[in-house]
């Protein structure tokens, strides 16, 4: 979904989300939450220009194999390559000046740190807890590892991900999350 907020734009995303788990998809299968939630966030080009958000779900083990068609066509099943994630992790809850900071010093952390190969231009939110949980909760940033080098080989190797593909939508149900791969998290 596009918008100027992200906070405006969570409660339809993961509405329509939690309805297809819920079981409003093509053979009416329920299917138990997981976490976390991320969000794929491409923001707009200055200040006063929307920005696009794509929330999704992990598919859980036992449907990965054929996830239920969502009834829902905003709703789109997404295979998720394996992702080398920067991250840094925060408390409490979300809003847009919170994830605004928190993307900006993890960004400042990366570069500082010589960090190469970095796709800075979008990024992702991910909330590990449901919204009655009231003390620590925890979030994070993403940054996506575009390139790194193998320095035994000497080779540049790129990840298999083409952000800009990405399809707008209300959201996203993500097949193969054991493949998210996290480094320099940091913990604040």
């Amino acid at each position: 979904m596009a918008g100027l907020s992200q906070q405006e734009l969570v409660s339809p995303m993961f509405r329509a989300l939690f309805n297809y788990i819920a079981g409003k998809n093509d053979p009416n299968i329920r299917m138990d939450m997981t976490s976390p939630v991320t969000t794929y966030v491409v923001p707009g080009a200055g200040p006063a220009c929307e920005s696009t958000f794509t929330m999704g779900f992990l598919v859980p083990e036992e449907h990965q194999q054929i996830p239920p068609p969502a009834a829902d066509k905003t709703i789109f099943i997404e295979e998720r390559p394996e992702l080398t994630v920067l991250t840094r992790r925060f408390g409490g809850y979300t809003n847009d000046e919170v994830i605004i900071k928190e993307a900006k010093e993890l960004a400042e952390a990366i570069k500082k740190n010589g960090e190469i190969g970095v796709n800075f231009n979008q990024y992702y939110v991910a909330g590990y807890d449901p919204p009655f949980k009231l003390f620590g909760r925890r979030n994070e940033i993403w940054f996506v590892k575009t390139k790194s080098t193998d320095n035994q080989e000497g080779k540049e190797l790129t990840a298999n991900e083409d952000e800009s593909k990405m399809k707008e939508a209300n959201g996203s149900i993500v097949k193969d999350s054991e493949d998210i791969k996290k480094g320099d998290q940091k913990d604040e």
